[in-house]
């Protein structure tokens, strides 16, 4: 009896290596493509089974935040925020890509750094670049700060700032962010 429900078994645990129809393999074979669209597309698919839990997807996705490609390194950063206590073999290099040359990539290896329980290396990262003259690197700032919810709380006054920063979806996240620790009525314009 046990070799037939071993046979129907078979097909989910290789479903489970499988994302949008290609193995982990496949994925990691990717990030070398040519095209970078591919490459893209294979980061954030390594990060998504990373983020499920999928055996040697973290191992790729670790070893993708050393990647060439910015794009790459962003979307590795991204995952293993979203990671939790299993991106934790990978502390020390978020906190060495704290100082990568992409500011998208120190955005969100910062808001992993917070996650796993660094705030003060994290935050102080993140504050920076909501002074950054990118106006997309200021967005993914707040962004993070406002996804950190409470853990953001030290960051405060520099979102206040961000109410009043040149770029609209800055201030809307920001107010938002501010709503959520407790510091506005609302987070519309609105509201004072």
């Amino acid at each position: 009896m046990r070799l037939p429900l071993l046979l129907l078994l078979a097909p989910l645990a290789l479903a489970a290596q499988t994302h949008l129809g290609r193995s982990l393999d496949q994925w990691r074979m990717q990030l070398g493509a040519d095209n970078r669209v591919e490459r893209l597309l294979a980061a954030r698919s390594l990060g998504e089974m990373a983020i499920a839990g999928d055996a040697g997807a973290s191992e790729a996705i670790f070893a993708a935040l050393d990647h060439e490609d910015s794009g790459v390194r962003y979307w590795a950063a991204v995952a293993t925020g979203e990671m939790g206590e299993s991106a934790r073999p990978a502390a020390d290099q978020l906190e060495a890509k704290l100082q990568d040359p992409a500011p998208e990539v120190r955005v969100w290896a910062a808001y992993a750094v917070v996650q796993l329980g660094r705030p003060d290396l994290g935050l102080q990262t993140l504050i920076e670049q909501m002074s950054n003259p990118e106006q997309g690197a200021r967005l993914q700032a707040v962004t993070a700060l406002d996804q950190l919810g409470q853990a953001a709380a030290p960051a405060i006054p520099e979102l206040a700032e961000a109410v009043d920063d040149s770029f609209d979806y800055v201030q809307r996240i920001a107010r938002h962010a501010l709503w959520t620790l407790g510091q506005r009525p609302c987070p519309y314009q609105e509201c004072p």
